[in-house]
């Protein structure tokens, strides 16, 4: 069988297995199997960046071998997940892949068997923790909250407090809400989706993520929640009024 065998070590990680030492422990595995060694693709740099010229390199070769050996699985890719997801997709090609640290061995019926078990235990996590995000966001919703992040001309109040209570409450913007009211106004003096962008652009007015450009597409959500802009002050208990001065709106709604 022919073998390649992959090394990689991230620079920010200090207590990690040198790179020659796992494409040693690799080569001995092949000789210990009896295969031949075609290759030996390494890298070196951060878990973050993909551009790795080594795998890279070795997958553009896919042809020239049969399995891979590296020392650890997250040698292929750091999150375990992708990491599955791509040695799942190498095995739908015919190619095997060997993992000493978790002792698989897809080569082997039994490896193939392993790996399969690691998969569907690492699927149900994942499916787990999406049901208990569903449900935690379904019981902020049922209790007339706001889920995800506020919409333009409200700040979360739980990102200032990191109360647990104050999960979905919103604080009104001032500065923000008479960016809100502009909006409102220009559309209803006919002005286009796209006028409106520019003319927030131009006057140089910073979007919730603090872009400087403006789009359509902000500005659509924005009209969207015209009833909820104009209904949420006063009325909802948990939108929350924060202190006024002079430079604030005078109306009851600030958006009507």
């Amino acid at each position: 069988m022919r073998a390649v065998v992959y090394g990689r070590i991230s620079t920010d990680l200090q207590k990690e297995t040198s790179v020659t030492e796992q494409v040693r422990r690799c080569k001995q595995y092949v000789e210990m199997k009896g295969w031949t060694l075609v290759d030996e693709f390494t890298d070196v740099g951060t878990g973050m960046n993909m551009e790795r010229e080594g795998f890279k390199s070795m997958m553009e070769r896919v042809n020239e071998w049969d399995v891979v050996i590296a020392y650890k699985l997250d040698r292929f890719h750091r999150s375990s997940t992708n990491a599955q997801t791509w040695a799942a997709n190498l095995n739908n090609i015919g190619k095997n892949f060997v993992a000493l640290d978790i002792d698989v061995d897809t080569t082997s019926a039994m490896g193939m068997a392993v790996f399969r078990i690691i998969t569907a235990l690492n699927q149900m996590e994942v499916e787990v923790t999406k049901e208990r995000t569903r449900m935690g966001l379904l019981g902020v919703k049922n209790e007339g909250r706001w889920v995800g992040k506020p919409p333009y001309g409200y700040d979360s109040v739980y990102a200032q407090t990191d109360n647990e209570a104050d999960k979905g409450i919103l604080r009104l913007n001032l500065a923000e809400a008479e960016v809100v009211r502009m909006v409102f106004e220009l559309k209803d003096q006919g002005e286009s989706l796209t006028g409106i962008a520019e003319s927030l652009t131009t006057a140089g007015i910073l979007t919730k993520s603090q872009k400087r450009r403006w789009s359509t597409a902000t500005i659509g959500d924005m009209i969207k929640r015209r009833t909820f802009y104009e209904i949420a002050k006063g009325r909802n208990p948990n939108v929350k009024r924060g202190k006024r001065n002079k430079n604030d709106l005078k109306d009851t709604s600030f958006y009507g």
